[in-house]
């Protein structure tokens, strides 16, 4: 996860939606990037990798694409230093344009979170999933939360 935000960080001009399969995934994401955005503003700014990262394969691509980049991790520092995270999503990814996550079931409670953490971007509800595998698609991806419906897709999973 550290080296996927960090990644996110530096293109963050590229990102146009944030997603995880489940709103509480990306919600973990956000709490990451609260729990260790001074190490990663330190590798913004130094173009170094942090050295928990130790895959090999892994390092040698991050040492490829990290940069030094002291204007971004300025922003960072800003923006990730200030207590109120609301709309930080928009504010450190702004062209993000939705948000791919389940929210329905059980992750419905999770909405004003992400409305709260993303300035109240769209909810692009694609699948129907569980732990496991995909079971269905909503073909109406981008209708609220409330308004989901799934087909079911039974060539998408495999059950012993």
């Amino acid at each position: 996860m550290y080296t996927q935000m960090l990644c996110g960080l530096i293109e963050r001009n590229q990102v146009l939606r944030l997603g995880a399969v489940f709103a509480s995934g990306l919600l973990r994401a956000i709490r990451f990037l609260q729990l260790n955005w001074v190490e990663l503003a330190h590798d913004i700014r130094t173009g170094t990798l942090n050295s928990k990262i130790t895959d090999p394969k892994l390092k040698n691509h991050m040492n490829h694409f990290i940069k030094p980049d002291p204007e971004l991790a300025s922003f960072v520092i800003q923006e990730c230093s200030n207590e109120n995270w609301e709309g930080i999503i928009t504010r450190i990814w702004p062209n993000t344009k939705y948000l791919d996550v389940i929210v329905t079931g059980a992750m419905a409670q999770y909405i004003p979170t992400l409305n709260y953490y993303s300035g109240g971007l769209p909810l692009a509800c694609t699948m129907y999933a569980s732990s496991e595998c995909y079971f269905g698609l909503n073909l109406n991806p981008m209708c609220k939360p409330s308004e989901v419906s799934y087909t079911i897709m039974p060539n998408m999973a495999y059950f012993e």
